[in-house]
């Protein structure tokens, strides 16, 4: 089925294409949605005049996103980050890292899907990373990670760490201008104080037998000492 496409429409064409599709993918996503319309012989007697209001929206959009790609080309934010003593972090700086930290310190309002990316950054120093605005235009975000305070040793950092949203400790840098995210290691578990051993008790020494009463004398024995008396 022949369609007029409206917008660009990644692997059919660009707007004010005319192009051949699919039927069932022509009636149930881009005529429902606006994307496109039947090339019928009214659409087409029109096309061109189309092709204009479409031509100038391109215009006009490539201008804004070239007015903003000036405004932010250049522009640095800083991040510290634990890291070892080859520069690698413990974790890692992430698009959406990137996206909340230049909105909060310079202003801009991003998409984090349109900043290329390959993988996060995971080492101290200065990385430019590409932010895609439009078509072939684009902005250069520079992204400084320092290392907070002392190097971790390269035995405790992970092997693999997924990356992380949170912040803590937010740290103004006067020279620069810029708002610095600390991300704090995981204060290990303290190890259970060890319970006192007790004591042993003194085992109680025996009881001393009671010594026998004497046995009561007889008057015989009585008489006798009486006379010896």
């Amino acid at each position: 089925m022949k369609v007029i496409l409206l917008e660009d429409v990644v692997g059919a064409g660009r707007a004010g294409d005319v192009v051949d599709v699919a039927s069932g993918y022509a009636r149930n996503k881009l005529l429902p949605s606006g994307i496109a319309i039947e090339a019928s012989k009214t659409n087409m007697r029109t096309l061109e005049h189309r092709r204009a209001k479409i031509a100038a929206k391109k215009t006009a959009d490539k201008e804004m996103a070239q007015v903003l790609a000036d405004q932010l080309n250049g522009k640095q934010v800083g991040f510290t980050a634990k890291a070892g003593e080859s520069g690698k972090l413990f974790g890692s700086i992430t698009a959406h890292d990137i996206v909340q930290a230049v909105e909060e310190n310079l202003g801009f309002e991003l998409d984090r899907r349109k900043f290329l990316l390959d993988a996060p950054l995971k080492e101290v120093g200065l990385h430019e990373v590409r932010y895609r605005i439009y078509p072939e235009v684009e902005a250069i975000v520079k992204v400084r990670i320092a290392a907070d305070g002392a190097p971790v040793p390269e035995e405790t950092l992970p092997a693999e760490e997924g990356p992380k949203d949170t912040y803590s400790d937010e740290i103004l840098d006067a020279e620069e201008g810029e708002t610095l995210y600390t991300y704090e290691a995981p204060e290990p578990e303290a190890e259970p104080e060890a319970e006192p051993e007790l004591e042993a008790e003194p085992e109680a020494e025996p009881e001393a037998e009671p010594e026998p009463e004497a046995e009561p004398e007889t008057p015989a024995e009585e008489e006798e000492e009486t006379q010896n008396g």
